[in-house]
């Protein structure tokens, strides 16, 4: 009924000077760029929300956007809904540089439209909500895939001593990474048969991968990750491990996921190859058509300074940390000036952009997010604390190893910098295992 009151009398939003909005019942049979329409940010969205972001939004003049809001209460933020933009240029689907998925829009960011020739574009966007459903659906499954293989290479390391699963067990981390990347590259499949290939690789890739000089692993992978963030993003996007799209969070780029598990095989790797590694694993980050990852950019240059020092026999002061803090400060906003001189152009940008004040505001919101982030439920609380708790033992734990004790700085400041304590909590033990046994086994 409501559906049907909706359809017979539009409701348009946005005054004439700029496109009109029109939230109806069947926005395809309008015609026009098609696409799908994420409603909001967060496990859960509410119409009124989703109403309360159309009024700030101005498309271009001259258009028509119908588009499919929400039922009225709260539901679970899984579904897409259907869009349409009527006006001069919009033909076949809908792109958006909010999201960098051909056919999937933020309703934050309808200012921001554009299309791109597609003959069916129906068909193209039934595949793509398709493919959102299951990298939806396989997302528990991959990252419980990544988390025990490093954990059981590394404990059977222990158990046998041996130097190749050691490190094994800190490439099993661009392995799952990159057979993520080419499973989604592949077209995806069903979620359990993703799964189970994702482990496939993921075993297999960091064990054939640990016959090989670790530096030069990681390094091609980083090199190769570059390319995909840049060339493809939706590829990432659309991978079972990286951004969230169906979340409405992150739509592409390095997720704090990602970036705390890259900071283990980056921060061992720079132990032998610091400036090749340090050079890529910035770039990555800070380049808004890659990472496009703000807190990722204070997280690794803290942690790649923090290890320069240890490398080079100084112990870890209050003071030194705080003067590795202001480093990674002024370096990150170095970067991010010189992408912005470049064209560059993200939400990371646009944050550092409007001044110290709105930065600061931006991490009040942060740590606001963080709280609660683990106090949700009893059972994040959980997590976060046994976690956390084997971060600390890790901190206490002989022989000292220099990238162990980068890993805890960099996982100290992103918990300050990054809005997602339990995944900088979770990650962060994995990463502290797996290093902690390459250097009690394999590092020479």
């Amino acid at each position: 009924m409501v559906a049907s009151a909706v359809a017979m009398a539009a409701l348009v939003l946005v005054p004439a000077a700029f496109g009109q909005v029109h939230v109806v019942a069947d926005p395809w049979a309008h015609g026009g760029a098609l696409g799908l329409l994420v409603p909001g940010h967060g496990v859960t969205v509410t119409r009124a929300g989703a109403l309360a972001e159309l009024a700030k939004q101005r498309p271009p003049a001259g258009v028509d956007v119908y588009l499919a809001l929400p039922p009225p209460g709260r539901t679970h933020n899984i579904r897409r809904y259907p869009i349409a933009v009527v006006g001069p240029g919009f033909t076949g689907l809908l792109t958006s540089s909010a999201t960098r998925v051909p056919g999937l829009v933020s309703i934050r960011d309808l200012d921001r439209l554009s299309s791109q020739p597609d003959p069916d574009p129906r068909a193209t966007l039934r595949r793509l909500d398709r493919r959102l459903h299951q990298a939806h659906d396989a997302r528990n499954g991959g990252i419980l895939v990544v988390m025990f293989s490093g954990l059981v290479l590394a404990g059977l390391a222990l158990l046998l001593r041996s130097a190749w699963l050691a490190r094994a067990g800190v490439l099993s981390i661009p392995a799952a990474l990159s057979a993520a990347l080419l499973i989604s590259a592949l077209g995806g499949s069903r979620p359990a048969a993703t799964i189970t290939a994702l482990a496939v690789l993921t075993v297999a890739g960091a064990l054939g991968l640990a016959r090989l000089p670790l530096p030069a692993v990681v390094v091609g992978f980083l090199a190769l990750y570059l390319v995909v963030l840049a060339a493809w993003p939706e590829v990432n996007a659309l991978a079972i491990v990286g951004p969230h799209p169906d979340g409405g969070g992150r739509y592409y780029g390095i997720t704090n996921e990602v970036e705390t598990l890259l900071l283990a095989p980056v921060l061992v790797a720079a132990t032998a190859w610091f400036w090749p590694v340090a050079a890529l694993a910035l770039t990555n980050v800070a380049w808004s058509k890659a990472g496009a990852d703000g807190g990722g950019i204070l997280v690794f240059a803290v942690g790649l300074a923090t290890l320069r020092l240890r490398l080079a026999g100084r112990a870890l002061t209050v003071r030194r940390v705080a003067v590795v803090v202001v480093f990674a400060v002024v370096l990150g906003l170095a970067l991010v000036g010189i992408d912005a001189a470049l064209g560059g152009s993200s939400h990371v940008d646009r944050a550092v952009g409007g001044g110290p004040v709105h930065v600061l505001g931006q991490l009040g919101h942060r740590l606001r997010v963080s709280w609660d982030g683990v106090s949700r439920t009893w059972y994040s609380a959980l997590i976060a604390g046994l976690t956390g708790a084997a971060c600390v033992m890790f901190a206490f734990l002989r022989p000292r190893v220099a990238a162990l004790d980068a890993l805890l700085v960099a996982l100290a400041l992103s918990l300050v910098v990054n809005d997602s304590p339990v995944d900088v909590f979770g990650f962060g033990a994995l990463g502290c295992a797996v290093v902690w046994t390459w250097g009690r086994l394999a590092q020479r």
